[in-house]
């Protein structure tokens, strides 16, 4: 009975049970996994059927074609969509499973709608509490997108760094990005590269400072 004891306790220890801090994603010893981005909540604001010179596109071709571009896109052009080098992370691991298992059962006929919206904290919470991390550790990034606003040229994104084992938000921001460029892909893609150059330049060190005033607390 004691070495069963001594074996479980051999365990428990290999497994750290600490609540990780936002403090945490500045660590290089942390694990920190990008999820993608999640499209199941996102609006479409404005007339999406005809989008410049690149034809028609409905919710359908949106969800099932650009979606999963636009989440690729982070591996096609790594240099340009540097999720590592926005969090100084060069062992970042990736993992979209989850996130294009999600992005592929969003509903079509919430997608388009007439009006700005803005997802509240709660908002975020309840979203990222669908999330299943199947036992994974370390933290997992996501950005969750609000909002794709063709009228006023503008797109905006959650950005949200979770504790995967607990589930706990460490870290969330709401962040605007400004479409360019020509055809229906690039031209969004470019909004979420403006959010990345922007944690890069910015928020990342608004983060690590106000982690470093949490901890001295």
């Amino acid at each position: 009975m004691k070495k069963i004891w001594v074996h479980l306790l051999v365990i428990f220890c290999a497994f750290p049970t600490y609540a990780q801090t936002s403090g945490d994603l500045f660590r290089p010893d942390v694990q920190v996994t990008w999820l993608g981005i999640d499209f199941s909540h996102v609006k479409l604001i404005g007339n999406f059927a005809e989008f410049f010179e690149a034809g028609v596109k409905s919710t359908v071709q949106i969800r099932d074609m650009y979606f999963p571009r636009w989440n690729a896109i982070i591996m096609d052009e790594p240099a340009k969509y540097d999720v590592r080098g926005m969090l100084r992370r060069s062992n970042m691991g990736f993992d979209f499973d989850m996130i294009s298992g999600i992005n592929a059962q969003t509903p079509l006929d919430e997608m388009e709608a007439y009006n700005t919206t803005r997802f509240s904290e709660e908002d975020i919470q309840s979203f990222t509490r669908q999330y299943d991390f199947k036992q994974k550790a370390g933290i997992g990034i996501v950005l969750i997108a609000e909002c794709l606003n063709k009228n006023a040229a503008e797109a905006w994104y959650h950005f949200v760094a979770m504790d995967m084992r607990t589930g706990k938000i460490l870290i969330h921001q709401r962040l605007r990005g400004q479409p360019s460029g020509f055809g229906f892909r690039n031209y969004w893609a470019n909004s979420i590269y403006k959010v990345i150059r922007d944690i890069r330049d910015y928020y990342y060190w608004e983060w690590k400072k106000r982690a470093k005033t949490e901890e001295a607390v």
